[in-house]
């Protein structure tokens, strides 16, 4: 497998896009735009074909190359002894000395390539994913569920010094309380706290991101379906 374009240095050149935009640009997109050190990002379908892509600091005929190649090794694993062990592969994560590739398995033989340099915010990093791939499970219509997700978005109302003190669940607003302020594991920009939910035993840890959205860390199901 090459990816040397990938994975050399990286280039101040943008690329152009040609190709006619798709249900799955923005959300791609989004991806990008959200996560610290990334690169670019494609979808595949099953034969390795891209469907679409975003990201202009690298050639889009090397993604497209890369993603295709990465989705031949997730087939060999497939067809491997090592589901017998391990189940289907849902996210094979590869690091390397210059670049970080994540590819998430979907329905349908589908999948989605992440190219991220190698000391990116993997936390964020995952946030960002797990609302991308909730995003494009809804967009293709696909009934399943991506899997268990730690991250997702959520609504959050702030007061003094931008600490939260609501969430928004399915009955409307959830009053919190802040237990402390998350110290390690962002990025630089990101602000995180640990909150408890009125009412409720449960805590959940929330993150702004640098993308200005709020991320927590346990589904909605937990306290209340998002709306």
């Amino acid at each position: 497998m090459s990816v040397k374009v990938i994975a050399s240095a990286a280039s101040k050149r943008t690329f152009a896009r040609v190709e006619h935009e798709t249900g799955f640009t923005r959300i791609l997109a989004r991806l990008v735009e959200a996560t610290p050190g990334a690169i670019g990002v494609v979808l595949v379908d099953g034969e390795g074909e891209t469907v679409d892509y975003s990201g202009n600091s690298v050639d889009p005929f090397e993604l497209k190359v890369a993603a295709a190649h990465f989705r031949i090794i997730v087939n060999e694993i497939d067809h491997s002894k090592l589901p017998l062990h391990g189940g289907v592969t849902r996210r094979l994560t590869i690091l390397g000395a210059r670049r970080l590739f994540v590819i998430d398995c979907l329905p349908e033989g589908y999948a989605l390539l992440s190219v991220l340099s190698h000391d990116a915010a993997q936390g964020h990093a995952d946030r960002a994913l797990g609302v991308t791939l909730r995003d494009l499970y809804r967009e293709a219509g696909w009934s399943a569920q991506p899997g268990v997700l730690r991250w997702q978005e959520l609504e959050v109302r702030c007061g003094d010094h931008e600490r939260p003190e609501a969430i928004k669940v399915d009955i409307g607003w959830a009053t919190v309380s802040v237990i402390g302020k998350v110290a390690a594991g962002l990025a630089r920009g990101e602000v995180g706290y640990r909150i408890g939910i009125h009412g409720s035993a449960v805590e959940v840890t929330l993150v702004r991101g640098r993308d200005d959205r709020w991320y927590g860390d346990l589904p909605p199901d937990v306290f209340g379906r998002q709306t």
